[in-house]
């Protein structure tokens, strides 16, 4: 057993955020096809994924909140106030009241906007070893990768044999374990002092901060350049499953699962490389790994095929364990949840565009020429980082007056203008 996993307190962390992550996959699923067999409409199905995913354009808001009061109370009641969410959907009986889904989902999207800046910042005060942060990385996207693996199905296959009710029970009891979990975690978490600093500061500081940071910034913009080529790929499966492969379209869920397999490998690769690599390299890695494992995707062969998506799927993961391990290392505790969400929103934005491109590419040219463009942006995110700077592995120095291991934040909205 690694060692963080003998610590009660990591432990428990790891349940409620595995916990709170496989309850909200699962969930999006099972509205999303809900919503289909009650109106017949795949954009039904569509827009319950939108309301999801769009309030993550309030990830800023987010981190705001996470730094300004005590992460464990937050995500404690933030898990609670989405199992009461689920409630409404006991009431769902016809096409009439499918907006209950939709508020349903929205208030499951607003509520990822607060808990991932919260349990990184909530992490940060678990670990108390600058060394632990990296193991601490590849056992968390490790955990969140195995679950993206099993949530899909577990969300489709009891919608499929139980219905819509059965489900919003059941990831009811998934959510309250969560908050259960989090709040038997023992952390000494002080509470915030206002900062005095104006709103529009306070909001943009994780911004502020990856901007200044030498170390991290590169980090962010290779890994960001190869999420969004392998966003790319959600598209192109469909083209490759039926023009390269010549399957039917339901042999994409096979494609899609073992690039999940892959995925949860990486993680596991990330956490172990990252003591001996450092953050940099192992982002470099990540992204070279993707771009070796498309490669496989342009033969003809269901073989080739499925060892790509292994080896492309274990790429990203691992560069993200990589700029999770540089991003808790080099940012202040009291910045941590600005910050996170900073990465967080950089690393989506970019993928939501990319489903839109891709779409537009495959439409327009032959996918193996799309899969070849897809090759030289993962690469290109490699040379990028060729030469820079390492992540530092402490917080910047406080300023004077400020609290120790803290970054001194901007003084006003000002100091937030290129230079």
């Amino acid at each position: 057993m690694h060692p963080l996993l003998a610590r009660p307190e990591f432990r428990r962390y790891l349940v409620g955020q595995t916990l709170s992550v496989l309850g909200d996959s699962a969930l999006s699923i099972a509205l999303g096809i809900w919503a289909k067999v009650l109106t017949g409409s795949n954009s039904a199905a569509g827009l319950v994924l939108f309301c999801f995913s769009a309030p993550l354009l309030l990830l800023p808001l987010g981190g705001l909140l996470a730094d300004r009061v005590r992460r464990k109370p937050l995500l404690v009641g933030v898990n609670l106030a989405v199992a009461v969410s689920l409630l409404p959907l006991l009431l769902v009986d016809g096409p009439g009241t499918v907006w209950i889904i939709y508020g349903t989902a929205t208030v499951c999207g607003l509520a990822g906007a607060v808990l991932a800046p919260a349990q990184s910042a909530l992490l940060r005060s678990i670990l108390t070893e600058r060394q632990d942060f990296g193991a601490a990385a590849g056992l968390t996207q490790s955990a969140r990768a195995g679950t993206t693996l099993v949530a899909p199905l577990l969300g489709s296959g009891l919608y499929g044999w139980f219905g819509g009710h059965v489900v919003a029970v059941a990831d009811l009891g998934v959510l309250l374990l969560a908050a259960l979990s989090f709040l038997t975690l023992r952390v000494d978490e002080a509470a915030p002092e206002p900062s005095g600093l104006r709103w529009r500061t306070e909001v943009l500081a994780g911004f502020v901060h990856l901007r200044g940071s030498v170390g991290l910034r590169p980090l962010v913009v290779a890994t960001a350049a190869a999420g969004f080529v392998l966003s790319l790929l959600q598209p192109v499966l469909f083209a490759l499953t039926q023009h390269g492969l010549h399957r039917s379209p339901q042999f994409l869920g096979v494609l899609e699962t073992t690039e999940a397999v892959g995925a949860l490998g990486g993680s596991v690769a990330g956490g172990l490389l990252i003591g001996r690599l450092g953050p940099r390299r192992t982002v470099m890695a990540g992204s070279v790994v993707f771009g070796l494992g498309t490669v496989l995707l342009l033969a003809p062969s269901l073989y080739a095929v499925s060892a790509g998506l292994v080896i492309a799927g274990a790429g990203i993961p691992a560069a993200l364990v990589g700029l999770a391990t540089a991003a808790q290392a080099s940012t202040p505790p009291r910045l941590m949840g600005r910050a996170q969400a900073a990465v967080n929103l950089s690393l989506t934005a970019p993928q939501a565009l990319a489903v839109g491109v891709g779409s537009a590419l495959v439409a327009a040219l032959d996918f193996r020429v799309v899969l070849g463009v897809m090759v030289a942006g993962a690469l290109l995110a490699a040379v990028h980082l060729i030469g820079k700077p390492e992540a530092p592995t402490e917080p910047p120095k406080a300023a004077a007056g400020a609290e120790p291991g803290d970054q001194a934040e901007p003084k006003d909205a000002r100091d937030l203008q290129p230079s």
